[in-house]
């Protein structure tokens, strides 16, 4: 009896090992989205981990223009990728597709700006993981 229950202890010991020592799944992504600070979230960004989608939209008939960046840093170089909804609320969102590597932290900033020129506003950050 007790040579079976030595057995039994052995092959529980080997099999906590293998767990131990055994490829853990891929790091999941973390999606961000993101609204401006203004009482009507004129504007909104968002960050899809799975395609690495960036997407800035303009929510608010009010003249003003949604402009958002997507910043991230790896191996090669910082980025600050800029991206605007220039067709106004209520039509299609802006939308960028990126290459950035698994597990890498992204930061998303929206702001709502008067034309090509004029200053940001209202604007708020997130972060997630690609």
């Amino acid at each position: 009896m007790r040579l079976r229950t030595m057995s039994v202890a052995g092959s529980f010991a080997t099999a906590a090992a293998a767990m131990l020592f055994a490829a853990g799944p891929a790091s999941a992504g973390t999606d961000v989205y993101v609204d401006t600070t203004d009482p009507w979230n004129a504007a909104a960004a968002g960050f899809a981990s799975d395609g690495e989608v960036f997407t800035v939209c303009d929510n608010r008939s009010d003249g003003l223009r949604a402009g958002g960046h997507i910043g991230w840093t790896d191996s090669s170089a910082s980025h600050w990728v800029p991206l605007e909804d220039t067709n106004g609320a209520g039509n299609s969102c802006a939308r960028k597709d990126l290459s950035i590597g698994e597990g890498i932290k992204v930061t998303v900033e929206i702001c709502v700006k008067d034309g090509a020129d004029g200053d940001p506003k209202y604007c708020a950050t997130k972060s997630g993981k690609a």
